[in-house]
């Protein structure tokens, strides 16, 4: 469309105005991510890691000690808890009196937390997302459905969102309604090319919505459909691609810290580390140490470009598979969601979340909600809202499980009217109550 393409050459008229920042970035970005072992990349990649460690060290009081530290290993692994509790020593003396910005997250972990980024960082966060998007089939000025629990604080007024082309589509209550009113609006929506940014969980209860009316949306236009700050299961990840003829991907950040890695069109079931912007470990879950290939570790970032509040070696709470891809560069297979959430069977081994959402699928069409919680070292509780009043398969479900988690499992299943959403609108399918008390 003539206006979109007005839209992204407006766009990029006043970035070249203002100096051209986030189009400086992009390169770099492209660089880093598409030939992170180029020399050019590799170089680049030294030098910002190199001034953040050193920027560290001399301008904040957390990281002044370690003055004689020789590499990255050398930095201690930080958790949220760490940064509040010591939350003036990480905040640069250099930045502290800058026109920086806050950013903070809902607080869905448990843990309220916010921090501050220079204006550089958020330039960065910009080129990181357009180039994501990108890979995602999307242009800047192209139509984009932001599917999210919109209210004052994060609401973006008329003008913007025209001048943005983005639809801003509450998700706070996702009933077939509901549902219905999103896919009356993809319908009518003229434009051929349009993009979609969620949750997962929504997806999801689109997904089951569309599966269940036997609707499929062919000719839309849809480009891709972007998860993010949730786990996506195989399940949405095929249904909806299927149903609204897409490629569904899903997209690994955080507010506090930015896109970390993505599926892309080039790359849908792995996902491509954000190698331009941090510095990725995968540790092992008990220790420092890095992980093998096919090993499931703690991701722990770097970020090189938040000189505001440097945050170094940041363990993000989340797990996932090492991979390596066929040019040798380190990539994600897997991200299995907060650790403090993962799952064990009853003799404490690792289970994977994508075993446990397995149990559900033959019983989707019957299942409004589910949550899987484990309770105590051998104890699971199934919470179920149903369709209809009745639910014929607890035996069979019940024992499912327990072919994974243990012949000795306890499995409860508890039959609710409700399972509420977190205050940011994600919907946790997983919990482990066991491991954090």
């Amino acid at each position: 469309m003539l206006l979109n393409k007005i839209r992204n050459n407006s766009f990029w008229l006043i970035d070249s105005i203002k100096g051209g920042k986030v189009k400086q970035q992009l390169k770099q970005v492209q660089l880093g991510v598409e030939q992170p072992n180029s020399k050019n990349a590799k170089e680049l990649k030294e030098y910002y890691l190199k001034g953040i460690l050193e920027h560290a060290i001399e301008t904040t009081d957390f990281y002044n000690h370690l003055n004689k530290a020789f590499s990255i290993s050398d930095f201690p692994v930080v958790r949220k808890t760490t940064i509040q509790d010591n939350f003036e020593a990480f905040q640069s003396r250099k930045f502290i009196n800058e026109d920086n910005f806050k950013v903070s997250t809902s607080g869905s972990t448990g843990v309220p937390f916010f921090l501050f980024q220079n204006k550089a960082k958020r330039h960065r966060n910009h080129a990181d997302a357009i180039y994501f998007f990108n890979q995602s089939g999307f242009e800047v000025g192209n139509r984009l459905y932001e599917l999210e629990v919109w209210r004052g604080h994060n609401e973006k007024g008329k003008i913007k969102s025209w001048l943005q082309n983005a639809v801003q589509f509450d998700i706070s209550r996702m009933t077939d309604d509901r549902i219905a009113v999103f896919v009356a609006l993809l319908k009518k929506d003229s434009q051929n090319k349009k993009t979609m940014l969620g949750f997962a969980s929504s997806y999801e209860l689109i997904a089951q919505y569309l599966e269940k009316n036997n609707i499929t949306l062919n000719n839309l236009g849809i480009t891709a459909a972007v998860a993010n700050s949730e786990y996506l299961n195989p399940y949405t990840k095929s249904t909806l691609g299927r149903h609204l003829n897409t490629q569904v991907l899903s997209r690994y950040s955080s507010e506090e810290v930015g896109i970390i890695a993505q599926q892309t069109l080039e790359s849908p079931n792995r996902f491509v580390i954000n190698h331009a912007s941090y510095f990725v470990e995968i540790l092992n879950l008990n220790n420092d140490n890095p992980v093998l290939p096919g090993e499931f570790g703690r991701i722990v970032v770097t970020d090189l470009f938040n000189y505001a509040m440097p945050i170094i070696r940041y363990d993000t709470g989340d797990i996932a598979k090492l991979g390596i891809n066929k040019q040798g560069v380190m990539e994600l297979e897997q991200i299995e969601g907060r650790k403090m959430d993962v799952i064990y069977d009853s003799q404490g081994n690792l289970v994977s979340s994508f075993v446990i959402y397995t149990k559900f699928y033959n019983y989707y069409h019957l299942l409004k909600q589910y949550q899987f919680i484990q309770q105590g070292e051998k104890e699971y509780e199934v919470k179920l809202n149903l369709q209809d009043a009745t639910f014929s398969f607890e035996s069979e479900l019940i024992e499912d499980i327990k072919s994974d988690f243990g012949s000795d499992a306890d499995v409860k299943i508890t039959y609710v009217d409700e399972i509420p959403p977190l205050s940011s609108g994600k919907r946790r399918k997983v919990m482990n109550n066991y491991k954090k008390a």
